[in-house]
């Protein structure tokens, strides 16, 4: 697991496996370890990186703002560095933002996209969760605290109903050894609420599979129905009795919707060969 230095900043990722690349991208606050389970599963078959962004994890931390687009950046040179072929990119949240920006500004490095619980443009109802998770970041100790403290948004009310699994959870949330930094959170908030990919979504061209929760309450299905309306080539699945935490609420069903789209993916490219 190393630290790749480029020129926007020192990135660190995760890889397991080989063959055709797997690029995961994490939301806000989050690293690499959010997709340990996807890469134990897809790293039979598949090159699996996950990388932590700026400002978080054992990534470096940046000395100024910048925008999501400037995080798709960091992972062209990401790609550069390691001599990625094309992948399959997958982004939960604010990591599909920047999946977005990435398939824009990089077409050629994109085989697919996947598209978690997220959003083409940040609206006045979400620049007011902004400014709540702001709040209450401001009133905590670290990001566990912050995560615990958003449990209800972050993750379905039929979690809930599991006190074991929700005990799991907040212990998790206090395993990371590399909590991010007040600062980097708020950076990455205001990365957030300047995005705004609407108008260009047409330009994105390859296959794209849009997830999105049932019980999401942190980007409601209504963003997950505009993506798939501007995107030429979205589908739209919304996976049941799971919020924002897709992947860790219920990674048997994301795998499995992971899995089949990708394996679609492959037998159109044979098809069309």
């Amino acid at each position: 697991m190393p630290l790749c230095q480029l020129p926007g900043a020192d990135l660190y990722f995760a890889e397991k496996g080989e063959g055709e690349p797997l690029l995961f991208l994490n939301g806000l606050g989050g690293d690499h370890l959010y997709w340990l389970g996807q890469l134990r599963a897809f790293g039979k078959q598949y090159r699996c990186l996950a990388t932590d962004n700026r400002d978080v994890g054992q990534s470096g931390y940046a000395s100024e703002s910048y925008t999501i687009a400037d995080l798709a950046h960091d992972l062209a040179a990401l790609f550069a560095k390691l001599q990625l072929s094309p992948a399959h990119i997958i982004g939960l949240s604010m990591g599909g933002m920047i999946a977005q920006e990435f398939a824009l500004a990089y077409p050629h490095l994109v085989k697919s996209l996947v598209l978690v619980n997220t959003l083409a443009r940040t609206d006045e109802w979400f620049h007011a969760t902004l400014d709540a998770f702001e709040k209450i970041r401001l009133q905590v100790a670290d990001t566990a605290s912050f995560f615990e403290a958003v449990l209800p948004w972050w993750v379905s009310y039929q979690f809930f109903a599991d006190s074991g699994r929700v005990t799991w959870l907040r212990w998790l949330l206090q395993q990371n050894p590399h909590a991010q930094k007040l600062e980097g959170f708020l950076r990455q908030v205001e990365a957030i609420r300047r995005h705004d990919a609407t108008e260009r979504l047409a330009n994105i061209h390859c296959p794209v599979l849009i997830l999105a929760g049932e019980d999401d309450a942190i980007a409601p299905r209504r963003f997950s129905q505009e993506l798939q309306q501007r995107l030429p080539r979205a589908q739209l699945v919304t996976v049941p009795r799971v919020g924002h935490a897709l992947p860790i609420e219920n990674p048997g069903q994301f795998n499995a919707h992971l899995g089949r789209f990708l394996e679609s993916v492959s037998t159109s490219r044979r098809r069309s060969a």
